[in-house]
């Protein structure tokens, strides 16, 4: 090979490389200069430069060849997007992380950070609920997880749309048998008019045999749902199970009051008595205690226990009231 030509071909390679290593330097420096303006809290600049510094890193792995550090675009495009975000600029934050997203397919705080920029800083809960919906979907379904189905079923619940808010608690529920998600479900079906499906979705999730605390919220919730469907034997029959695992004072002092509206007396009596065994002195007990001895006739005992409760704050005018008019007999 002519001798001339041979140097010329040298001559260029070395040119090209460099070439090459001045578009990585120029790169690395953009990159220093993004991170000063990040620094110096230049948000909207800073985002843009870590950008600059990763298209001019790209274009150098291109021309010559070099390998590509996966970390250190990585690091960049984490601070462009901090960078947009913490300038407020959610459009370009967004999009920046749905290229992390395409890069990291398995990232979940990288997913959670696109839902709650869509749902809460752009409004678009339809773009939330679909980012949430293609990472549970990754694998075709095969990585399914119990956090994000609940999230994908209460941003449905957040918007009232009550069918598909069900269906992915349901999805859920087939991931763990949480008594939280159970609730939510039986919620859902009375919502929507089916009292027999709310019934049994509780009645199949005791069927898991739960453990003693999670029985104790279970059959409460129970009653509840009783309560809302004005079926007041089986929710006063739910409360007293819940009550008979765990003491509650609030559930004892619900079924004093029920037993009392339903003028089932004997019963209100008996759980006075287990809620001043509990908490003596309790005004709630004293004061259903004095109604219904005033119901019943004994308007000495009523007046006896008026007295003892006409200094509460809460029963002072009443309890006044009925020491007065038996009084005045």
């Amino acid at each position: 090979m002519n001798k001339k030509i041979l140097l010329l071909l040298l001559a260029t390679i070395m040119m090209c490389g460099l070439w090459a290593k001045t578009l990585e330097r120029e790169a690395n420096e953009k990159g220093v200069e993004a991170e000063t303006m990040y620094n110096d809290k230049n948000y909207a600049e800073a985002g843009k430069a870590f950008e600059a510094a990763i298209v001019k890193y790209e274009e150098a792995v291109e021309t010559d060849d070099i390998p590509m550090d996966e970390e250190k675009v990585g690091r960049w495009l984490e601070l462009s997007f901090n960078a947009y975000f913490n300038g407020k600029n959610f459009e370009d934050a967004i999009r920046i992380l749905n290229i992390r997203a395409e890069r990291n397919p398995d990232d979940y705080k990288i997913v959670n950070y696109q839902a709650i920029i869509y749902k809460k800083h752009l409004k678009q809960i339809d773009k939330a609920i679909e980012v949430l919906v293609k990472y549970n979907s990754r694998g075709n379904g095969s990585k399914r997880t119990y956090k994000v189905e609940k999230k994908i079923a209460s941003y449905y619940l957040g918007q009232k749309d009550y069918e598909n808010a069900l269906e992915w608690y349901k999805k859920t529920y087939e991931l763990k048998q949480d008594s939280k998600i159970i609730k939510n479900i039986a919620s859902l079906n009375l919502k929507l008019d089916r009292k027999a499906d709310a019934v049994k979705a509780y009645e199949d999730f005791l069927k898991t045999n739960p453990k003693e605390s999670v029985l104790v919220k279970t059959y409460k919730n129970m009653a509840r749902l009783y309560d809302d469907m004005n079926d007041q034997v089986n929710a006063i029959s739910y409360y007293e199970k819940s009550n008979k695992i765990n003491f509650q004072s609030t559930i004892t002092l619900l079924l004093i009051s029920k037993y009392y509206d339903a003028q089932q007396y004997e019963k209100a009596m008996a759980k006075i008595s287990l809620l001043l065994a509990n908490d003596a002195g309790n005004a709630d007990a004293i004061y259903f205690r004095a109604m219904i001895k005033y119901d019943t006739g004994d308007k000495v005992g009523a007046k006896s226990d008026f007295e003892k409760i006409s200094s509460d704050a809460k029963y002072r005018s009443t309890a006044k009231g009925f020491i007065e008019s038996i009084e005045s007999e």
